[in-house]
C-alpha cells in the first residue's frame, strides 16, 4: 500500500477517513430507543405538514438526504426530482464537470423506484456519459429497526465515451486506440443505507456502497459517505447546516494491490424556499493525494405527491411548543395543528409568456482546434483522419449566444410557442495550394468567426407546484437553423518521380459555403416567479441536427415576463 500526504492533516492510507467514520458514528451507536414521557400538555407544531415516509422525519423523506448520501425511501406515490451539478477540480489537468438528472417514485411496502442521466463536460467536449436504473427497499418502518437500514441497487448503462479516466493515466508513450476514445463500460452498484435522527436537533445518514465495471479495465469502487445536519432556522426547518464527507477506495484489473485513495470533507447547507423544494450546496476540499482538490456540489430538488401519507412534523418542531395542559390519552407525541390560508397563484390558466434568455451551447463531439496541415494532408492521403472526429455545424466545441421565445398557454398546464436564437460562433478551416513543382507552398489555418441561427415552433409542458413559485416545464419543437455548416477538403495528386521526401504530392482546399437544415429541440427546466408578472427560467435542452456529428446541448438563463 502506497504511502500518501493529507491536504486536511497529518496521517497515512486509513487514518483520516477511519477517524471521521468513528467520529460521526459514534452518536449511532450510542442511540437508545428513550420513550417520550407523556405529559399533561398540549403540543402545538409550528412545521409545515409534509408527508412522512412510514413515520420518518421529512429530512429523512427525500429520497436524498444530502449531497453525497442518501437515505431510507419515499414516501408511496411521492415523486422525487433533482437537478445535480459536480464539479472537480484537479491538482493536474482541466476540471470535470457533471451534470445528472434524477427522477424517483415511492411505492407501498417501503419500495422505491428511480432514473438517472448524466452528462459529464471535460477539456473542452461534452456528451452523454451514463444512463441508470435504480431500485431500494427499506426493511421495516422508521425507528422498528436501530439506524433505519435500507438496501440500495444500481445498474448503469454506458451511452458516452471515457472523456476522464478515474484510474491512473496511461504509461508514456501508451497512445490512444485507432478507434477512438473507449466507451463507458456498463457497472452494477450495491449501496446499504442507514440513518437515524438523534433528540430535537441532529438528523444523520450514512451510506456504505460497493461499485464493479463490466468490462474494460473492471474498475472496482468501494467507500462510504456520510453527513449530519442541524436546523438553524427551527419554524419549518428553512435552513440546515452540517457536515459531509465521502471516502473511495477505487483499482483496476492492474492495481488491485495499489488502490488510489480519495477522501473528501466539508459544510453543507440545505435551504428550503418551499416545504417541497430544496437547494444544497457542498464545498468538499480533498486530503489526499489522489483526491481532487476541491469536489463542489449543488443540487436542486423537488418533492411532490405522497398525499396519501401521515404528516410527521420537522425534527426542530417536535416535543417543543407548549399551550397548556390537555388530558394524557389525547396526546401521542406527533399531534400537530395547522392554520389552513389561500395560497396566491404565480401562473394563470391562460396567459402570454415572452423569455428572453443568454445560452451557452457545447457540441456532443469533439472538436481539434489546432489543424495541422501535414495531417490534413495524411488524412486524405490515406483514406482516415488523424484529427478525431469533430462538429460539422456549429463548427466548434462550444459557442454563447442568446435568443427569446414568445408562448400562450391556452390553459395552466399547456402553452405553444416561436422559438429563436442566434450564437457567436467561430469556425476554424484551412487554405492549402500545395504545388512543389511550380514553387507554389500555401498553407495556413483560418478562425471565421460567423452567426449560427434558429427558428423554431414549440410546444411546452408545464406544472406549477401548488401554494410555490415554481414550475418544472418540459417542451420540445423543430424548425431550421441557419448560418452554419461549412465545410473544407482537400484532394492530393501524387507526383510521380519526385523523390519520397515531403511534399510528395499536389495538395489543394475547397470551401463549401455555408447551409440551411432541420432541426428538432427538446428539453426540461424549471422557473421561479419573483412576482405574478415576471419569472426566472433555467433549463437544459438538446439540438438535433442531422446525425450525431452536429448535435448540441444548450444551457439558458433567462427572465421571463408573462400577461
Amino acid at each position: 500500500m502506497r504511502k500518501m500526504s493529507f491536504l486536511c492533516g497529518v496521517g497515512r492510507g486509513w487514518l483520516i477517513p477511519l477517524m471521521a467514520c468513528v467520529c460521526l458514528m459514534f452518536p449511532a451507536i450510542n442511540h437508545s430507543a428513550i420513550a417520550q414521557a407523556v405529559t399533561d400538555q398540549e403540543v402545538v407544531v409550528t412545521g409545515e405538514e409534509v408527508p412522512s415516509a412510514y413515520g420518518a422525519p421529512p429530512g429523512l423523506s427525500r429520497s436524498r438526504f444530502s449531497n453525497t448520501t442518501q437515505a431510507y425511501v419515499l414516501p408511496p406515490w411521492a415523486f422525487f426530482f433533482g437537478e445535480i451539478y459536480e464539479g472537480q477540480g484537479f491538482r493536474h489537468g482541466p476540471p470535470d464537470h457533471l451534470f445528472t438528472q434524477e427522477i424517483e417514485m415511492g411505492l407501498p411496502y417501503r419500495f422505491g423506484v428511480a432514473a438517472e442521466a448524466k452528462f459529464e463536460r471535460f477539456n473542452g467536449g461534452g456528451g452523454p456519459e451514463t444512463v441508470s436504473v435504480e431500485a431500494r427497499w427499506a426493511l421495516a418502518e422508521w425507528n422498528k429497526i436501530p439506524l433505519n437500514p435500507t438496501l440500495f441497487a444500481e445498474y448503469k448503462f454506458g451511452v458516452g465515451t471515457i472523456r476522464h479516466e478515474e484510474g491512473p493515466p496511461p504509461p508514456p508513450g501508451e497512445e490512444e486506440e485507432e478507434s477512438g476514445p473507449p466507451k463507458v463500460p456498463d457497472a452494477y452498484e450495491f449501496r446499504l443505507l442507514l440513518a437515524q435522527d438523534f433528540g430535537e436537533r441532529l438528523e444523520w445518514a450514512m451510506n456504505w456502497f460497493f461499485e464493479k465495471e463490466n468490462t474494460g479495465d473492471r474498475g472496482r469502487e468501494w467507500g462510504f459517505s456520510q453527513s449530519i445536519m442541524t436546523p438553524v432556522f427551527l419554524p419549518n426547518e428553512r435552513l440546515k447546516v452540517g457536515l459531509e464527507m465521502e471516502y473511495k477506495n477505487f483499482t483496476v484489473k492492474d492495481t488491485r494491490g495499489d488502490p488510489m485513495h480519495t477522501f473528501v470533507i466539508g459544510p453543507t447547507l440545505a435551504w428550503k424556499p418551499t416545504s417541497q423544494t430544496r437547494l444544497d450546496i457542498s464545498p468538499l476540499l480533498g486530503c489526499t493525494d489522489d483526491s481532487p482538490v476541491a469536489d463542489v456540489f449543488a443540487v436542486f430538488s423537488w418533492l411532490f405527491g405522497g398525499e396519501g401519507a401521515a404528516a410527521e412534523a420537522p425534527v426542530s418542531t417536535r416535543y417543543r411548543y407548549y399551550t397548556g395542559p390537555v388530558s394524557a390519552d389525547r396526546y401521542s407525541g406527533k399531534e400537530t395543528k395547522q392554520f389552513v390560508l389561500p395560497c396566491p397563484q404565480w401562473y394563470g390558466d391562460n396567459e402570454w409568456n415572452v423569455n428572453l434568455w443568454g445560452t451557452y451551447v457545447f457540441t456532443n463531439a469533439e472538436y481539434s482546434p489546432n489543424l495541422d496541415i501535414p495531417d490534413l494532408i495524411q488524412s486524405t492521403t490515406e483514406g482516415a483522419t488523424v484529427l478525431g472526429s469533430f462538429d460539422r455545424y456549429i463548427g466548434n466545441d462550444h459557442a454563447w449566444g442568446g435568443g427569446g421565445d414568445i408562448k400562450y398557454f391556452f390553459h395552466r398546464y399547456f402553452g405553444i410557442g416561436l422559438e429563436g436564437f442566434a450564437l457567436n460562433a467561430h469556425k476554424r478551416s484551412f487554405d492549402i495550394d500545395l504545388r512543389p513543382l511550380d514553387g507554389v507552398f500555401i498553407g495556413r489555418n483560418i478562425d471565421d468567426q460567423r452567426v449560427v441561427g434558429a427558428a423554431l415552433g414549440t410546444f411546452t409542458l408545464r406544472y406549477p407546484i401548488p401554494c410555490t413559485r415554481f414550475a418544472p416545464y418540459a417542451w420540445a419543437g423543430g424548425g431550421v437553423i441557419f448560418g452554419g455548416g461549412e465545410s473544407d477538403s482537400v484532394t492530393t495528386q501524387p507526383i510521380p518521380g519526385l523523390p519520397n521526401e515531403f511534399p510528395t504530392v499536389n495538395a489543394q482546399s475547397h470551401h463549401f459555403d455555408r447551409e440551411t437544415k432541420a432541426i428538432g429541440h427538446f428539453g426540461f427546466g424549471l422557473e421561479f416567479r419573483f412576482t405574478r408578472n415576471i419569472g426566472w427560467t433555467n433549463d437544459l435542452s438538446w439540438g438535433v441536427i442531422d446525425g450525431p456529428k452536429n448535435n448540441f446541448t444548450m444551457l439558458r438563463s433567462g427572465v421571463n415576463f408573462a400577461f
